[in-house]
């Protein structure tokens, strides 16, 4: 599903669009003139098929609907740079089900009961800030964004005609959020990371589930930084 002209939702589950697994998350391919950038990748219970071949694969966060598939991306893409949040990669990287709160999710009937989350080693820390030159004026910049889960990183795209916040599951359109009762998800870093959040300037919203906003996504931004300046968290989509 084309949604720019640099950017194709090419993953999509129950919790969105139905294009895929109903695991999935939103997952989203990023075209520059020299390089490729996949945002999230899904649960991998089935193969993303993709036109494009990435060159890198952006993790917002460990959960397994976002990251269980880097493992089998990684395997038929050899060179694929695999990238998460500091905190996230130990999970990733040994697949540890009980940091990623896969068990939790398991247990709670989310996952099925033979779900199972393969280790991706090769995956590195992406830094608060570091940047991603594509080609042609296309840049992603990762924006430490901790709360939802540790290590939850969103990326902001810069092209000429365009910015887009990809924004995992820490900010959803109507300024929504993801409360879970996990380990790592953290309400006082979840407000500060809306507080600076709604700070950038971006056309587009482009979350891990659900709506899409193409135009004036800032007002998704506003909205959950509104709420939380009156000392309230924003309405929860779990």
């Amino acid at each position: 599903m084309r949604l720019t002209e640099q950017v194709t939702l090419v993953a999509s589950g129950a919790a969105g669009f139905d294009l895929t697994d109903p695991l999935d998350c939103h997952a989203y391919l990023v075209r520059g003139t020299r390089h490729t950038a996949l945002i999230d990748a899904g649960a991998g219970r089935t193969p993303l098929v993709l036109a494009e071949q990435p060159d890198l694969l952006l993790l917002t966060h460990g959960h397994a609907d976002h990251a269980g598939g880097a493992a089998a991306l990684a395997a038929r893409r050899p060179g694929l740079r695999v990238l998460a949040g500091a905190e996230a990669v130990p999970w990733i990287a040994t697949g540890d089900e009980r940091g990623l709160s896969v068990d939790r999710g398991r247990a709670a009937g989310v996952y099925p009961a033979d779900y199972a989350f393969l280790p991706c080693p090769d995956v590195e820390a992406v830094a608060d800030g570091e940047e991603f030159d594509l080609g042609g004026g296309v840049v992603l910049r990762a924006i430490a964004t901790p709360g939802h889960a540790d290590g939850h990183v969103c990326y902001l795209l810069r092209t000429p005609g365009h910015r887009a916040l990809f924004s995992g599951d820490c900010v959803f359109t109507g300024g929504r959020i993801s409360l879970q009762n996990l380990h790592d998800c953290r309400v006082p870093a979840y407000a500060a990371s809306l507080t600076a959040l709604a700070a950038l300037d971006v056309d587009a919203l482009f979350p891990g589930h659900h709506e899409v906003s193409l135009a004036r996504a800032g007002r998704h931004l506003a909205a959950a930084r509104d709420t939380v300046a009156r000392g309230l968290l924003p309405r929860s989509t779990t």
